[in-house]
């Protein structure tokens, strides 16, 4: 009878963990993200443009949000600094790109509007992908750098808070849903005229 008891609690025991696991991958599953996957700087003529790659994962209740009408509106933010070793980094360019994933009711499509560039979807999960792929975004000028010297680039996205409506505002300070912002991805280029 002991070894059937104890037979029928490992049994319980792994049944238990399994509900668990299942469980936290379905709430982890719900909540929103925001992360980078890829950045590099790409040099043409007398500048370098940036390409961009993010994953983005929007939780039910934010998707319900933008199909009922509300816009997400995202900050791209690139930075150049040459690192100095006893003082603060030398900035060379700080630069902020906003794009925005919108639904439009009437004509049924979703919007990605990048800098007063609108792309209209069918699906959201393609107007995600628009949103998510920054390409050909000219950031640095070459003559801004100087020959042999070393230069640090960063960017990262992030929802922009202050332009939800202010009754969610305050429910974004406790909510994993509302709270999308990529690390800061951080690389050190080959830079120089």
């Amino acid at each position: 009878m002991t070894a059937s008891f104890m037979l029928c609690c490992k049994r319980f025991s792994l049944f238990a963990l399994l509900c668990l696991g299942l469980a936290s991958i379905a709430v982890w599953a719900g909540q929103s993200s925001l992360q980078i996957k890829s950045a590099e700087l790409l040099p043409i003529e007398e500048a370098y443009l940036l390409d961009a790659d993010f994953e983005l994962t929007l939780s039910p209740a934010v998707e319900d949000a933008v199909n009922k009408g509300m816009p997400l509106n995202f900050l791209v933010e690139f930075q150049v600094v040459s690192p100095r070793r006893y003082w603060f980094d030398d900035e060379i360019v700080s630069l902020t790109s906003k794009v925005s994933l919108s639904y439009h009711a009437l004509s049924r499509q979703y919007l990605v509007n990048r800098d007063g560039h609108q792309l209209s979807f069918t699906s959201i999960q393609e107007a995600k992908e628009e949103l998510s792929s920054i390409k050909g975004w000219q950031v640095l000028e070459k003559d801004l750098l100087k020959k042999e010297e070393a230069y640090q680039a960063a960017v990262r996205m992030r929802l922009d808070q202050s332009k939800l409506p202010k009754a969610l505002q305050v429910d974004t300070l406790s909510s994993e849903d509302w709270n999308m912002i990529s690390e800061r991805f951080r690389w050190t280029p080959v830079l120089g005229n």
